[in-house]
């Protein structure tokens, strides 16, 4: 009986054991078998994500090349003489600004020992009773002293960049010739007024040593004037690297960190007449805070901008800028081709 007793026991252990392994493989052919599920549906979200990767790239690609095409076909289609003729004034600006410092010898004005220091400060008290940067660069911190670099970084790029935007624009490519003349000639006479009456700008003016006996500079603050803390934070010297090679040491009056914005603002600007506006009121903030301008210099720069644009609506310019019955007629042109594609949309 203890034998029978014995073998249905031992039976019991292999069932129990057996039942146990055949558990176990169970488990284990249901774990590899959602492994591989997981393992699948991994590899077809990569291959779909690869698959919507390369869609996308190759949507983008095909956008790139299209701009291209049409900023080469709309650079073929310039009249190399119109080009030409628009692009003088600026030509004559860059020569005038590189040989800055031949002119002066050969005008015989080479030696500037003392720039003019009293003008701008007079007109400034005159006209606002007191010395407007002094009050907007009362206050310096790091982040004002970034906010204030932006507009200034800008500035050696934006004519370049409103000149792609009004090439590759469909609708204001036409107005490349007018745009080009209006800058040339904002910044050719801005180096011409800067060359001839140099004035000192307001870092100058609070920093200048001179020599009580022959009026001889001793000393003055570098050209960065406020960018200089920006400097010091960052702890590379970009700033004064980048002004240390200018040849206009004393181009004071008027600003044409003030002016290029306005250009933009009277020849038809991108995102609108109140973003162009705001980019004119936030460079004139960074040049005043920055010490590198007074009010009036960015006074000067605007009303210059405003000058040439009437000169050229109202007078006379070689690239259309006739005025029909009060309006000019360039802009007459633009309400004809939104009025036409609303239309067409409605």
């Amino acid at each position: 009986m203890s034998n029978k007793s014995e073998n249905l026991f031992s039976r019991n252990n292999d069932l129990d054991l057996w039942r146990s392994d055949a558990d176990s493989k169970r488990n284990t052919a249901k774990g590899l078998e959602s492994k591989d599920r997981v393992a699948e549906s991994f590899h077809r979200y990569a291959s779909t994500f690869l698959a919507a990767s390369e869609a996308y790239l190759e949507i983008k690609r095909s956008e790139f090349h299209d701009v291209i095409r049409g900023l080469a076909l709309a650079l073929g289609r310039l009249p190399i003489g119109k080009f030409l003729l628009a692009g003088t004034p600026f030509l004559a600006y860059l020569i005038v600004f590189k040989s800055y410092t031949m002119l002066r010898h050969v005008l015989g004005m080479s030696a500037i020992v003392h720039p003019n220091t009293v003008l701008l400060p007079w007109l400034e008290a005159t006209l606002f009773h007191c010395l407007p940067h002094r009050v907007v660069s009362y206050y310096s911190h790091p982040a004002l002293d970034f906010l204030a670099a932006v507009p200034y970084l800008v500035h050696f790029v934006l004519p370049f960049l409103f000149l792609f935007y009004l090439t590759i624009h469909r609708y204001r490519r036409r107005f490349v010739y007018s745009y080009i003349w209006c800058a040339g000639w904002v910044n050719l006479v801005a180096v011409l007024v800067q060359l001839l009456f140099p004035t000192a700008p307001p870092w100058f003016m609070d920093s200048a040593v001179f020599d009580g006996i022959d009026g001889r500079l001793i000393g003055s603050l570098p050209n960065e004037a406020g960018f200089q803390r920006l400097d010091a934070f960052v702890g590379f010297p970009f700033f004064h690297n980048l002004y240390a090679q200018s040849p206009v040491k004393f181009g004071a009056f008027p600003s044409l960190h003030v002016a290029w914005p306005v250009v933009v603002l009277v020849n038809h600007p991108w995102f609108g007449m109140k973003f162009a506006a705001a980019h004119v009121a936030w460079i004139t903030w960074a040049a005043l805070y920055s010490n590198h301008h007074y009010a009036v210099d960015a006074l000067g720069g605007i009303l210059l901008a405003l000058l040439v644009h009437f000169m050229m609506t109202r007078v006379w310019s070689p690239f259309g800028h006739a005025v029909v019955d009060g309006k000019v007629t360039e802009w007459k042109f633009i309400k004809r081709r939104r009025y036409h594609r609303q239309d067409n949309i409605v």
